[in-house]
């Protein structure tokens, strides 16, 4: 049985053949030489449930679809399932995931496992929340605009949005379409590499997906960023508390040390992220859901 905290409330659905898929992967790894086992053989995931999967209910976090189970995986799912892993349940966002804390869920708000009177973050904090609270070894979601990165950023997790097209979004409710991206949360960069090795690739199941060699991610954590060049906006920084500035500036300072090239960026005024975040999907989420209505 999985153990999940109902005052943090992540998880929205928690696989019911939980049990008996785990005795299963027993019953195949004894049969199973050191070679054959599969890179994330009986790991449990969770997965946001903006992302299809299998025989498992994919709300989108609404009364409109509470009822839904989906028929079919995502491909990223998919990809997960044929190394092995083992999927937890799905867990909770922004309905839609159209919000950044996590509180607009109809199953109720997520909470940070740091502090419960604080949000996790959005809209993926199910996934932030289950993976800091150790709920989770790892967990997928969804990011359009921030939608990862900030909850694990909240959460003291790692968040990638990988480059669009990178992963496929085939089995994903859209948002904004030219925007979303499916990436992993976990616990260190390592295995964020990991999976990302693991969910990428071309799939002729989505046309905006790009046929890129998969790279190898993890060994290029140890790659030279001399000459990288990294741009900073400091008006950004002047709400956050003083230890958080410290910190950042702190981390700029490693960066230059290590050879990168640290630039300030002083074009943008302030807002200006946001008022083009804010216009920038609205086009795309209309025509996404003016389709569900439709839905019977």
């Amino acid at each position: 049985m999985v153990y999940v905290c109902s005052s943090i409330n992540a998880y929205i659905y928690i696989n019911e053949n939980l049990l008996k898929e785990s005795e299963k992967k027993d019953e195949k790894l004894a049969k199973l030489s050191q070679d054959e086992i599969p890179e994330l053989f009986g790991i449990p995931i969770a997965i946001k449930d903006n992302i299809c999967t299998l025989n498992m209910p994919t709300t989108c976090a609404s009364k409109m679809l509470e009822n839904f189970i989906s028929p079919y995986d995502a491909t990223v799912v998919r990809r997960l399932k044929d190394k092995g892993a083992l999927i937890l349940g799905k867990t909770n966002l922004d309905e839609f995931a159209f919000g950044s804390s996590t509180e607009t869920s109809f199953f109720g708000p997520t909470k940070n496992p740091w502090d419960l009177e604080r949000v996790p973050g959005g809209s993926s904090g199910g996934s932030a929340a289950a993976v800091s609270a150790k709920e989770a070894v790892a967990a997928l979601g969804s990011d359009t605009g921030g939608s990862i990165r900030q909850p694990a950023s909240f959460c003291g997790d790692v968040g990638l949005k990988p480059t669009y097209g990178r992963v496929s979004r085939y089995g994903l409710v859209a948002f904004a379409s030219s925007l979303d991206q499916i990436g992993p949360l976990t616990k260190n960069v390592k295995d964020s590499a990991f999976l990302l090795e693991i969910i990428a690739g071309i799939d002729n199941k989505d046309s905006t997906n790009v046929d890129y060699p998969i790279e190898n991610y993890v060994e290029n954590l140890r790659s030279d960023i001399k000459g990288l060049k990294i741009g900073y906006d400091e008006n950004l920084l002047k709400d956050a508390q003083e230890e958080i500035k410290n910190n950042f500036f702190e981390m700029l300072k490693i960066l230059e040390r290590l050879g990168c090239e640290i630039i300030k960026i002083t074009e943008l005024k302030d807002g200006t992220l946001t008022y083009h975040y804010r216009a920038l999907p609205v086009p795309k989420l209309k025509n996404n859901y003016e389709a569900l209505p439709k839905i019977e």
